[in-house]
């Protein structure tokens, strides 16, 4: 993917996206960085804190959209790396969910780590994430 400085749909300077090698068979596809495009999901069930992202290298990993579900009460929250704190502990209720959505993000790791989602309480849980990986 390349990091190219153009126009936006309106005229405007913006920093955009390019993905293809720029041939005729695979043209480059410009996307401007608000534009969601490539999402990925990743989901993990566990009873334990568990990485739920692998790290992609010189890339953040912006989260668009999360669900978590709980069998009991538990508090669970998301981190960059297994150190940085990306999101406030969520308190799920015994087979509670919490579900939410941004098209522009909810949140990001740092560039090149993990997202991980740290328990805090005996519960088996579930947690899908779906991201887009963007150029540090």
């Amino acid at each position: 993917m390349a990091n190219l400085f153009g126009l936006d749909a309106t005229g405007n300077n913006a920093y955009v996206k390019a993905t293809g090698a720029g041939s005729n068979a695979d043209p480059f596809v410009i996307h401007n960085d608000a534009f969601t495009s490539s999402l990925k999901s990743a989901f993990v069930a566990s009873g334990v804190s568990s990485d739920v992202i692998a790290a992609v290298a010189s890339n953040k990993l912006r989260v668009m959209s999360m669900a978590i579900t709980a069998n009991s009460g538990c508090t669970v929250q998301f981190q960059s790396g297994a150190s940085t704190d990306l999101t406030p502990p969520f308190h799920i209720a015994g087979e509670g969910n919490l579900t939410m959505s941004n098209p522009l993000g909810l949140f990001e790791s740092n560039s090149g780590e993990k997202i991980n989602a740290v328990l805090a309480g005996s519960a088996d849980y579930t947690v899908m994430l779906t991201y887009r990986e963007v150029a540090a």
